[in-house]
């Protein structure tokens, strides 16, 4: 896909705020062989991109008056109590060009851990890898079938297509997936539960009486 972006000239909170009210999205092309190129783009154009590409996601973008370059998707920034699009942050590369990217991982095949009582849980949800964007894998899978409790997954542990072609830059060691037992949840008394509409009853019928 390739997409197209405006340069723009002013910066702040203010212009970006006018940009918005005008359907489009402030956002900043960075690249490793020049200064970070402030741009504009059209809102249905980023919200394309995070719907159909997501992030990390690489593609064409055209800037008016800087020519085409590739780019991969670095950051879409949303308010937080409204859906709006704040801002998108791009990454210019080169052909073959290796970045630092935070790739997620998702844990696959959780019903068919060793023992059916333990719980898989993710201690952190990114290993940031270094990679040419182009190759990079949209996740990373951490298969847990066949683990026991108390058993884990490490950094080390995890692979995905092209890992010859990626340095990892997160601690090999660090226990990314861990098989635990899960927390009791309090048991409720079903007994008070149902008497509590009884006392309340009481009282109401006392109130009636009173009245009375």
């Amino acid at each position: 896909m390739k997409f197209v972006a405006k340069k723009r000239e002013a910066a702040g909170t203010n212009a970006s705020k006018k940009l918005r009210q005008e359907d489009l999205v402030p956002g900043v092309v960075y690249a490793s062989d020049l200064e970070p190129i402030n741009i504009s783009m059209d809102r249905a154009d980023v919200e394309l991109i995070e719907r159909e590409l997501g992030i990390n996601s690489v593609f064409e973008l055209e800037v008016e008056g800087e020519g085409s370059r590739t780019v991969f998707l670095r950051d879409i920034s949303r308010a937080a109590l409204k859906p709006i699009i704040y801002n998108v942050n791009l990454q210019a590369i080169k052909k073959g060009e290796k970045l630092e990217m935070d790739i997620p991982v998702y844990i696959e095949n959780e019903d068919k851990l060793a023992n059916p009582d333990g719980v898989a849980a993710l201690n952190f949800f990114e290993v940031t890898v270094k990679i040419d964007p182009a190759t990079a894998p949209e996740y990373i899978v951490a298969d847990v079938e066949g683990l026991d409790i108390g058993e884990n997954i490490t950094v080390g542990d995890l692979t995905f297509e092209g890992i010859e072609n990626a340095e990892i830059i997160t601690e090999p060691e660090e226990v990314i997936v861990s098989i635990a037992v899960p927390t009791e949840e309090a048991e409720v008394d079903e007994e008070v539960v149902e008497a509590e509409p009884e006392v309340i009853n009481e009282k109401e019928a006392k109130i009636v009486e009173e009245d009375d």
